[in-house]
Order: C-alpha cells, then sequence, then structure tokens
C-alpha cells in the first residue's frame, strides 16, 4: 500500500503538470503547432520552433501520465483483496478517463480547437485529475469506521462540483476568444451588467460564476472551523483554500490588467487546478476522516500516521490563516505602489516568498511556545503540542522554509524586499516570542512591528524603495494589531490566566483593556486618513475609510458598554474584515485613478 501510494501521488504531480502545460499551450497559441496527431509535422521529435517544443512537451507529459494511469490501474487490481475495496474502481476508473483524455486530445487537434471539444479536453482533465486525487487520499488514510450522514461533507462536494462547473467555464472563456470581452475589473465597461453582445455573456458568467463558487468555498471554509470535532486537517485544507481563492482572484483581475499575458493566464489556470485538488481532498478527507478522533495512528504496517495527515500539520504549522491576511496588505500595497507596472511574476514571487517567510516565523513561534499551547484550550490541539510533530522536525522545517524564504526573494524580487521579509522574521521570533510575549503587557503593541511589515515589502518589491506612503502603511496595520489581538485575549482570558501569560487583560483587567482598544481604534481609524491629504488617495479611498472606521469605532464602543465575550468577538471577526477590506479599497481607488 506504501509503494502504491507513492505511484499515485507521482501521478497526481504529473497530471497537474499536464494541466498547466495544457494551460501554456493554450496562452502561447502553440495548440495547433504541431497540425497532425499523434505525431508531429509527421515526426517522433518535431523541430525546434518554440511553439512546436511547447506542445510537443505538453504530448509527451501526456503520455508519461497514461503510462503512470496504466501503471496505477494494474497496481489497484493487485490490491482487490485488501480493506479498501474502492481502490481496484478508482483505479479503473482513472484508466477510462486517461483513454478518453487521449481521444479528445487527438479530436482538439483535428477540429482545429473548436471551443467545445476543447472545454470537453479540459473537463476530462479535472475529473481525471480528481479521480487520482480521491485514489492517492483514499490510499494514504486509515480505514474509517462507520458514521451517521455529515452535512459537512454534502457540502465539500458541492463546492467541489461548483468548481468544476466554473473550471469548464474558465475553459470555454478561454478557447472562444472572450478572455477580453469586459476590457476592465471588476465592472464590465463601466457597469455591473452590459449589454450582453457578442462574448460578453460568456464573460460575465464566468465573473459570476466564479464569486458564487468564491462565496461558496468560504462558506465550505467557515463550516469546516465550526464542525463539531474541529478535525484540524479539514481546517488546513480549508484554509489552503480559501488563500488560493485570494490569488485565484487577483490573478483574474490581473488577466484583463495585463491583457491576458501568458504568465497571468498560466498562473490563473494553475492556481485553478490547485484550488480544484485542495477542494477534493477537503471532500474525500471529510468522507474518510473518522469523526470521533481526528488524528488516529496507523495500525497496518509500520505504525504512524497516514501521509496526508502529517502533511496537514506542517501546513497547520504554519498559521495559513495569518499568512493569509498578511499576504492581502503586501499584494495590496504591491499595487498602491506601482499600478499596472508591477510584473506579475514579481507579485507572485513576492507573495510566495513572503508566505514562506510568515511561515516559517509562525513555526518558530509554535516551537518556542509549546509549553504555553499545551494549556491553553484554543492551542492545545496544534501539532506540536499535541505531540504530533517532534520540536527538531518542527525546527528543521522552519529553518528550510525562512532559508528557501531568503533566498528566493533575494534572487528573484530585490534584496530590499528580502531583508524586510528577513527583518520581520527575525524581530517576530526574537523581540515578539522570546523576549515580550512572556515579560509585558505591552508585547502585543511592540511585537505588533513584525505584523506590520509586509507592506513595507509589497512596496520594496515593487519599486526598490520605501517612501512616506509606504511608512503610513506600515503605521496602520501596526496601530490595528492591538485592538485585533486584544478582543481575542479578553474572549480567551481564562487561556491566558492558566498559561501565565501577561496579556492585557490579565495584568490590567478587562476594563482597562476595552478602554485601551477603543482609543487605538479610533487612533487607527485617523491615521488611515492621512492618506487623503497627502494625496496618495482619492475620494473613493476616503469616504470609504471613514465608513469602516466608523463602524470599528462603533464595535469598539459597543464592547466597552457592553462588555460581553459576544461583543469581544465582534470587535475580533470585524477587525480583520476591516483591514482586508481596507487594503482593497486603496487598491480599488489607485486603479480608478490610474
Amino acid at each position: 500500500m506504501k509503494a502504491f501510494s507513492r505511484l499515485v501521488a507521482l501521478a497526481v504531480v504529473a497530471t497537474y503538470v499536464l494541466i498547466v502545460l495544457g494551460g501554456l499551450v493554450r496562452a502561447s497559441g502553440a495548440g495547433l503547432a504541431c497540425p497532425d496527431w499523434p505525431l508531429c509535422h509527421g515526426r517522433l521529435i518535431p523541430p525546434s520552433d518554440p511553439l512546436v517544443v511547447i506542445e510537443w512537451s505538453h504530448r509527451f507529459v501526456a503520455a508519461i501520465v497514461t503510462l503512470l494511469t496504466v501503471a496505477v490501474a494494474i497496481s489497484a487490481w493487485r490490491l482487490r483483496w485488501v480493506n479498501k475495496r474502492e481502490i481496484p474502481g478508482l483505479g479503473f476508473l482513472a484508466l477510462g478517463l486517461v483513454a478518453v483524455q487521449v481521444g479528445l486530445g487527438a479530436l482538439t487537434v483535428r477540429h482545429e480547437l473548436t471551443a467545445w471539444i476543447v472545454v470537453a479536453h479540459l473537463g476530462a482533465a479535472m475529473g481525471f485529475f480528481a479521480t487520482l486525487i480521491v485514489l492517492a487520499v483514499t490510499a494514504m488514510v486509515s480505514q474509517p469506521a462507520a458514521r451517521r450522514r455529515d452535512p459537512f461533507r454534502i457540502l465539500a462536494i458541492c463546492t467541489v462540483a461548483f468548481t468544476y462547473i466554473l473550471v469548464l467555464i474558465g475553459g470555454y472563456v478561454s478557447a472562444s476568444g472572450a478572455g477580453l470581452a469586459c476590457p476592465d475589473w471588476p465592472l464590465c465597461y463601466g457597469q455591473l451588467v452590459p449589454s450582453l453582445t457578442g462574448h460578453v455573456g460568456a464573460h460575465l458568467l464566468h465573473r459570476f460564476a466564479a464569486l458564487l463558487t468564491g462565496v461558496l468555498i468560504i462558506v465550505t471554509a467557515a463550516a469546516a472551523y465550526r464542525t463539531q470535532t474541529r478535525r484540524p486537517q479539514l481546517q488546513a485544507a480549508s484554509a489552503i483554500a480559501v488563500g488560493l481563492l485570494i490569488v485565484q482572484m487577483i490573478l483574474g483581475g490581473l488577466n484583463i490588467e495585463y491583457r491576458l499575458a501568458e504568465a497571468v493566464t498560466v498562473a490563473h489556470l494553475a492556481t485553478a487546478g490547485a484550488l480544484f485538488a485542495t477542494l477534493v481532498v477537503l471532500a474525500v478527507l471529510a468522507h474518510v476522516l473518522p469523526e470521533s478522533e481526528a488524528y488516529q495512528f496507523e495500525h497496518v504496517g509500520k505504525p504512524g500516521r497516514p501521509r496526508v495527515q502529517r502533511v496537514m500539520d506542517y501546513v497547520a504549522l504554519t498559521k495559513p490563516r495569518i499568512i493569509v491576511l498578511l499576504l492581502v496588505t503586501a499584494f495590496a500595497s504591491m499595487l498602491v505602489a506601482a499600478p499596472g507596472r508591477a510584473s506579475p511574476w514579481l507579485i507572485v514571487f513576492t507573495l510566495t516568498g513572503g508566505a514562506m517567510s510568515a511561515g516559517a516565523a509562525n513555526a518558530i513561534n509554535q516551537l518556542l511556545e509549546r509549553d504555553i499551547d499545551a494549556l491553553m484550550t484554543r492551542t492545545r490541539r496544534r501539532p506540536i503540542p499535541a505531540g504530533r510533530i517532534a520540536a527538531p522536525f518542527a525546527f528543521a522545517f522552519a529553518v528550510l522554509l525562512g532559508t528557501v524564504a531568503f533566498v528566493e526573494m533575494a534572487s528573484l524580487v530585490n534584496l530590499l524586499a528580502a531583508m524586510l521579509s528577513l527583518a520581520a522574521l527575525l524581530f517576530y521570533v526574537f523581540v515578539y516570542t522570546v523576549w515580550l510575549k512572556r515579560s509585558t503587557p505591552q508585547n502585543i503593541v511592540i511585537g505588533g512591528a513584525a505584523g506590520a511589515v509586509p507592506p513595507l515589502v509589497g512596496w520594496a518589491a515593487a519599486t526598490g524603495r520605501l517612501d512616506l506612503t509606504a511608512a503610513v502603511l506600515f503605521l496602520i496595520v501596526f496601530l490595528w494589531t492591538p485592538p485585533h489581538f486584544w478582543a481575542l485575549a479578553l474572549f480567551r482570558h481564562d487561556d491566558y490566566a492558566r498559561a501565565q501569560v501577561p496579556m492585557l487583560p490579565v495584568v490590567s483587567g478587562e476594563s482597562e483593556t476595552r478602554r485601551q482598544i477603543l482609543i487605538y481604534t479610533v487612533v487607527l481609524v485617523l491615521s488611515t486618513l492621512l492618506l487623503v491629504p497627502m494625496g496618495s488617495m482619492g475620494t473613493v479611498y476616503g469616504v470609504s475609510a471613514v465608513v469602516l472606521g466608523g463602524l470599528f469605532v462603533a464595535l469598539a464602543m459597543g464592547l466597552w458598554r457592553q462588555r460581553t465575550p459576544r461583543a469581544a468577538m465582534r470587535v475580533f471577526g470585524y477587525s480583520i474584515v476591516y483591514l482586508a477590506l481596507l487594503f482593497t479599497v486603496m487598491v480599488v481607488d489607485r486603479l480608478l485613478r490610474a
């Protein structure tokens, strides 16, 4: 079973590469570079023209995937006597789908890229991809016990289905030439619903389907965090899905901004494939994981948890939910600094490096605070205090991740952005975690500087320098951190008291904490308005900042009056929405004025 799992995992990776190469074929216009099939220009090894090489590479990887699928089907049949009886059926389903896919590939060439055949080709590819993922996860996870009907599993399956349909609609938009039918974004010809002439209808269908699917993904992620057993694997997969959704939305806008540039188009498809794969994994995990226990040791063969669970533990070590918000501020800063001028690849490299650097810092934070985490209800199920990841492995993972992040940013972005990212990591680890966290109630105030660095990183990546506007963006996030985190600390007062962490509610009392939240919120809102007289932002941002800030202050005042845990969580929840919307409005304002 272990060898079979590795074989299927290899087939999954090869299929993902094949899907991305297919996107490159479409974006580069290489679909008919080889006018015949299965040979290319009548030859097994074609001429070295760039477009021909792209198309031939796609066919070559397709051949590898076909051979791997045959091997998977044979191996699955040999495992028909194991206790996972669905494995042989999935193996032969994958074999049948790859045969259909090969036939559709031939038809795509012979019918000269007819849109509906291209969509069918993409649909078969994604169905085949999903089958391999289901097979891989089923092979890796322990055999579950019988369980009752679970509404979350139904929701997860529906989310996968809607995402699949969205991918097909996107494939039709690309194949039919409707990618730029709406030349602006998020509106279309400056309207929410313009005249549906030509390809505009198909383009808008894709946008509205994306909106509906995005809402469904967010609902599914929220449900994963509200399940009765709070299974961390589901939470980690959901966090990844939400992060990929945000990246996908960004790339969708960049597709219009950069007029379907090859890099953006391929990245858009690659992210769609990764998002679809994550949602399939989420749906399968929701089906196979036992409800009574999130983590169980597999007693077949060598003891140890399934590989999928181990991977999810390392993902959880990076605190992906926190990373998503940091990336929003960094990305918005890049677009504010250089609207329409930042290279798509520069954006991808900056966000990737930033995510890895923040993940490394979070992993070291969990390593150093494992004794505290073990005492707190909110954190005691984290991978290290729960004993699922040993401290040395966590340290090695964090160091590797941080090192790769610095090298990647220094070589592919610029040295200033890399140094700022590294400085944030070191500040978070040594100043906040090692020094401030256990010594002063001002830990969040001073330590919040680390979380305020991503806007500086984004600005430096886009411009190669820092200026006063970047400093104000830093100040906004810096002032946002205390009311955000103190609201959570009020709700988790008993946890921090039990762990003897000198958070402000524990040391100075809840009344003083509520007063400080209100003061910092007012100062924060005033600081956001600095961008208007400075000339960095216009009326759209100014009005939005006042409205968003007014709601924040109102909630902080409500917390001061009501003094209930529910009021504290309202402030905490809105603070996240506030920061994300504020930076989004910055981008909208800058693009409208560009």
